[in-house]
């Protein structure tokens, strides 16, 4: 449908609104009052009317579903990316989450028509710029949650509580508090650690074909946080996630260690095992003379309501995990899992069990 069509109807409906007004007021009976609104500024920095009570959300940004659950307003959510129902802790800790229609698709496409009759109040987009454009065409309230570094993801996480309002604001800011202390200790264990302790770390998204992660993204600053060194940060013109290379580029590469992640979520398909991807590649001529895979320093990423590795809450728990496995000698205090299970109690009111916590982990997968 053009554009002009959701203006149109847009405009039909404000005009029924008031109709319905003046009939109320030719009758003696108050109107409603008009709706009440805020300005929030996006993290690409545009300014965003929403607003101050927000009952229904659409959820463009696949992992950001993660925080909306985390912030409370997990019931609000109407419309969510395409296969992020498939992550099977997320559809324990939130089941509805199966109910809630997958409207965005490849990337972020949407059918407008489907959206707009779902009647959200605000978008959760998941870019700015031409992301933002038609949401802004219809007069739907879209505001970019993007995120790339850990300094980002706490300023998302405080915008979210501001576009939610009501709980959600304490609740990020709880939040914030936490991620700062972990990574605040993260850095001060690995401060004085010279660059030849410093792992290559490349992080494989999935495969077939060959998908890694690195150059300029929050991957790159957690495998740098962690004590590791980005062997793919070279990647020349790409913005550093999902970046297809050759199994000739991984041995150039040569890395220490392979972080392997789960594929799923906002990757467009059905969430899997991190073996699956392994298994595959055990099968690819090359894999068997990566130094990685001779010193046996291939490693699982951890997935729990999503991928730990990748833009959301989970985050937190993420930089810990990697510091830890790169870097065991200097974290023998910290109990990953205890940890874990902490957090999710804590955030998600949910305690997992044993068996989850193995899922978590890909024990056995």
């Amino acid at each position: 449908m053009p554009a002009g069509y959701f203006i149109a109807m847009r405009v039909a409906l404000a005009l029924a609104s008031l109709g319905a007004t003046t009939s109320l007021a030719a009758c003696g009976t108050s109107a409603p009052a008009a709706r009440s609104e805020h300005v929030v500024t996006s993290m690409s920095g545009v300014t965003v009317q929403v607003p101050n009570q927000v009952g229904r959300i659409a959820e463009q940004f696949p992992a950001h579903t993660t925080t909306d659950i985390m912030l409370g307003v997990g019931d609000k959510v109407v419309a969510i990316p395409q296969n992020v129902k498939t992550l099977p802790f997320l559809s324990k800790v939130f089941p509805r989450v199966k109910s809630i229609p997958e409207l965005f698709h490849n990337g972020g496409a949407v059918n407008m028509e489907d959206l707009l009759q779902l009647k959200p109040d605000v978008v959760s987009a998941v870019d700015g710029g031409a992301t933002l454009k038609p949401f802004q065409e219809v007069g739907l309230p879209a505001v970019d949650m993007n995120f790339n570094t850990f300094q980002q993801l706490t300023q998302s996480m405080v915008l979210a509580g501001q576009v939610y309002g009501g709980d959600a604001v304490g609740r990020a800011q709880s939040f914030t508090e936490y991620v700062n202390a972990k990574v605040q200790l993260v850095r001060s264990r690995l401060a004085s650690l010279p660059s030849a302790r410093r792992p290559s770390v490349v992080h494989i998204a999935s495969y077939p074909p060959l998908v890694v992660d690195g150059g300029t993204s929050l991957i790159d600053e957690w495998i740098k946080l962690a004590g590791g060194t980005d062997a793919a940060s070279p990647l020349s013109g790409a913005s550093g996630t999902h970046v297809t290379v050759t199994m000739e580029q991984l041995l150039t590469w040569n890395p220490d260690v392979l972080i392997v992640e789960t594929p799923g979520g906002d990757q467009g398909i059905a969430a899997n095992s991190g073996q699956s991807v392994v298994t595959a590649l055990a099968n690819t001529p090359g894999w068997q003379n990566l130094r990685a895979v001779q010193n046996h320093r291939v490693y699982l990423n951890p997935q729990g309501l999503y991928p730990w590795d990748r833009f959301g809450p989970e985050e937190a728990l993420q930089v810990q995990w990697a510091a830890k496995t790169l870097h065991p000698e200097l974290f023998t205090d910290l109990d990953i899992r205890a940890e874990a299970r902490a957090f999710y109690q804590r955030f998600f009111a949910y305690d997992p069990s044993d068996s989850e916590l193995d899922q978590i982990f890909q024990v056995g997968r």
